[in-house]
């Protein structure tokens, strides 16, 4: 019996590392989920590997937990691939503020709050998706943030949005594919003296065939058509992780912080996935990323960015 039990934790765990390893191989858009899941899972892989080591030791046991060792250290160090360090001598840099959050789509309910979380965020720009609910608000939004594009600007939608203190300069909003329109908006604003571009982006979701990965495509065209400073910010879908994601950022040569705070599910708090990010361009830098202590009813948390301009 102890035998047995033993093979068929070794058989579900070969059958979900074969999955995790198709990212290596051939990866497919029906696995991206897992891809974006491989930390998780992996580690999953190694706690049940360590029960069948317990129940019946054997070489397969064995081998299959140093695979699942390898595929949970694998996210970590490509987790140091794209991190931007800020070293001693950036502290002094001049620093702005952005926030990014994914307010879910008429979250009517909790509006007033999260317009008094943005006006007291302290931000010089504010990437907001699904943000339909806002729409009586703008006036109150206005006061501190009185540019911006989207709701009535450069588009009618109020889907996505983009808040800023200083004027919105060469602002224009694209649709990255036929599943959502109007997801992409790009624009340059003035802080701390400097001409910064921004962008918000809000992608589908990575089950709709290979749509995800033609949106990164396209966002990362766009993006690679600018120069100097760039800060990225929205809701992905997906972590860092899947092969489409890596590719989207050695393409673009944006980098994050050392650490990525899950946002979604919010329930799972500190085990959750980072699906929400925000991406910065050299000479940029994120000296910090947090996520915001209250998510005013929104499925996914959402975050604050300190960003350092490290360089000319």
């Amino acid at each position: 019996m102890r035998k047995t039990l033993s093979v068929a934790i070794c058989v579900i765990v070969s059958l979900v590392l074969l999955a995790i390893l198709t990212r290596y191989l051939r990866p497919h858009w029906i696995l991206a989920t897992l891809h974006s899941l491989q930390f998780h899972a992996a580690a999953a892989c190694v706690v049940a590997m360590a029960v069948a080591l317990l129940i019946h030791r054997n070489l397969a046991s064995y081998a299959l937990l140093l695979v699942a060792l390898l595929l949970t250290a694998h996210p970590l160090w490509m987790a140091r691939e794209i991190a931007a360090e800020v070293t001693p001598a950036d502290q002094s840099a001049p620093t702005f503020r952005l926030m990014s959050f994914n307010i879910l789509s008429e979250n009517y309910e909790n509006a007033e709050g999260i317009t008094r979380a943005i006006l007291s965020s302290g931000a010089d720009v504010v990437n907001i998706m699904e943000g339909e609910s806002l729409y009586e608000h703008l006036t109150q939004i206005a006061t501190v943030y009185p540019y911006r594009v989207g709701c009535g600007v450069l588009m009618e939608e109020c889907d996505q949005m983009m808040f800023s203190k200083t004027p919105i300069e060469n602002a224009s909003v694209r649709s990255l594919s036929n599943i959502f329109d109007n997801r992409f908006i790009m624009g340059e604003v003035t802080v701390s003296g400097r001409k910064v571009h921004v962008v918000g982006i809000h992608t589908t979701k990575p089950y709709f065939d290979n749509f995800h990965t033609m949106e990164l495509m396209n966002a990362a065209l766009a993006i690679t058509a600018t120069d100097g400073p760039l800060v990225l910010s929205g809701d992905f879908n997906a972590s860092s992780l899947p092969p489409n994601m890596r590719m989207f950022l050695n393409s673009t040569g944006l980098k994050t912080a050392a650490f990525e705070p899950p946002t979604w599910p919010v329930r799972a708090r500190m085990l959750g996935l980072a699906i929400d990010h925000v991406y910065v361009r050299a000479p940029l830098k994120i000296k910090s990323l947090t996520r915001m202590p209250n998510t005013y009813g929104s499925n996914h948390a959402g975050l604050i960015a300190d960003i350092a301009i490290t360089g000319p």
